[in-house]
C-alpha cells in the first residue's frame, strides 16, 4: 500500500516561496483575464471553454516563469504541450484547472497516465517522486478564476487531498493549513408519489 506525504510535509518542502509565487500566479492570470474581458467581451463570450482555458494557462505559466526563473532548487520545462515545475528532487508539479470537487482535465496520453499515478516510477528509497498538481479553482457560472491551489492525486480522478495556497502562503509555507478531501456525492434515493387513492386505502386498512 502507497503511503502519500501529508500536505503540511509537501508545503515544508515546496517552500514559501514557490507556495507565493503559485499564488502571485494565479492573481496575476486572473487579472489578465479580467483585463481581457474588459478590452474584448466578445471574444472571451466566444471563446471554447477549451480556447479559454489554454490561453489562461499560457498567461499563467508566463507569470510562473517570471516569479520563479533562476530559483535555487527549482526547474521549469517548457517542452510544449507538457510544462512542469521541479522543487529539488522530490516534488513534479504541473499546472492545472481543478472543478470544485478537484477533477482536472487532461487527455489520457501515456505520459499523463503516468504523471498521475503515485509510486509508479522507480526511484532509489528516499529519492521517490511526489507528483503534484498546482493551479486554480474555475467558477464555470462566472467563468472566472477562484483560489490558488494544490492537490496529490493516484491517478487522474483519485483526488488524496487538495489545499488553497494562500492561507498555506500566510502561514510561510509551514503547512497549518487542514486539507480538503474531495468526495464524490452520494447518489438521493428516489422519491416515489403515492396516488391519493392509495394513501386513502392504506389509511382505511390501519383502522380496521
Amino acid at each position: 500500500m502507497i503511503s502519500y506525504p501529508e500536505s503540511s510535509e509537501v508545503l515544508s518542502g515546496l517552500g514559501p516561496k514557490v507556495t507565493r509565487s503559485l499564488v502571485r500566479a494565479v492573481d496575476l492570470a486572473a487579472a489578465d483575464l479580467l483585463e481581457y474581458r474588459t478590452t474584448h467581451p466578445s471574444w472571451v463570450a466566444q471563446s471554447s471553454e477549451r480556447g479559454l482555458a489554454n490561453w489562461i494557462h499560457d498567461r499563467l505559466w508566463a507569470h510562473l516563469t517570471a516569479e520563479l526563473d533562476g530559483h535555487p532548487g527549482v526547474t521549469l520545462s517548457d517542452g510544449e504541450p507538457t510544462r512542469e515545475l521541479v522543487v529539488g528532487v522530490s516534488y513534479r508539479l504541473r499546472v492545472k484547472r481543478h472543478r470544485e470537487d478537484g477533477q482536472v482535465s487532461s487527455y489520457a496520453t501515456q505520459t499523463a497516465l503516468e504523471f498521475f499515478a503515485q509510486g509508479a516510477q522507480e526511484a532509489f528509497p528516499g529519492l521517490e517522486e511526489v507528483r503534484l498538481t498546482a493551479g486554480y479553482e474555475w467558477e464555470p457560472d462566472a467563468r472566472k478564476i477562484g483560489e490558488a491551489v494544490l492537490s496529490l492525486r493516484d491517478g487522474q480522478e483519485n483526488v488524496v487531498w487538495l489545499v488553497p495556497l494562500r492561507d498555506a502562503g500566510e502561514a510561510g509555507g509551514g503547512g497549518t493549513v487542514q486539507p480538503v478531501h474531495p468526495t464524490t456525492p452520494k447518489p438521493s434515493l428516489p422519491s416515489i408519489d403515492v396516488p391519493a387513492s392509495a394513501q386513502r386505502e392504506a389509511t382505511e386498512d390501519k383502522s380496521t
